[in-house]
């Protein structure tokens, strides 16, 4: 890989704001030109940076999570989790919690995903996000996303479902040759 702060157009010793601030220009200008394919190499060189300005680890007392917001929202999970696995035990507040159980929930990996959750809202009880969170990967854990179809009036299943569903059996049986529901 070239110099990751060539790449970045910041001179060795640039301030973290100003390199944080190189890269989100240079990521819009990439994504608005339709050049994803720099992306990653971007990406990398920001890490890369980050990494060795850090100390091989991240400091995050003060700081935001933006960085691994933005690996979730473009989907690289392995970097997310990388990025958090950095962070020292002594910094994890809530808001660490809920992006690793985010991370989890992405890859499907529910339980691990609802302990992180459960964490972040009991760190911070108050922060709604961190509830819904929680309560959606519950939801779907237990099966709960099977949803009626309800009109208003009705809901769950009718006689109409049955006869309807019957109705599509025989005519399928019949295709076929069989009969599945014989006249007289």
């Amino acid at each position: 890989m070239a110099d990751p702060y060539s790449i970045l157009g910041v001179p060795r010793g640039a301030s973290s704001e100003r390199i944080d601030e190189a890269y989100k220009t240079k990521s819009r200008e990439y994504r608005e030109k339709g050049m994803e394919d720099r992306l990653d190499e971007l990406n990398e060189a920001y890490d890369r940076i980050v990494m060795e300005n850090s100390g091989g680890g991240y400091s995050f007392i003060g700081t935001d999570f933006s960085d691994i917001y933005e690996k979730i929202r473009l989907n690289r999970l392995e970097d997310a989790q990388l990025l958090l696995e950095g962070i020292p035990y002594s910094s994890r507040n809530a808001e660490w919690y809920y992006l690793r159980g985010t991370v989890y929930q992405k890859k499907g990996w529910l339980e691990e995903a609802a302990n992180h959750f459960a964490q972040a809202h009991s760190m911070d009880p108050s922060n709604r996000e961190f509830k819904a969170a929680y309560d959606k990967v519950n939801k779907a854990r237990s099966g709960g996303y099977a949803t009626s179809r309800s009109s208003g009036k009705n809901s769950g299943c009718s006689a109409c479902d049955i006869c309807s569903g019957l109705i599509c059996a025989d005519c399928c049986c019949e295709c076929f040759g069989g009969d599945f529901i014989p006249c007289c």
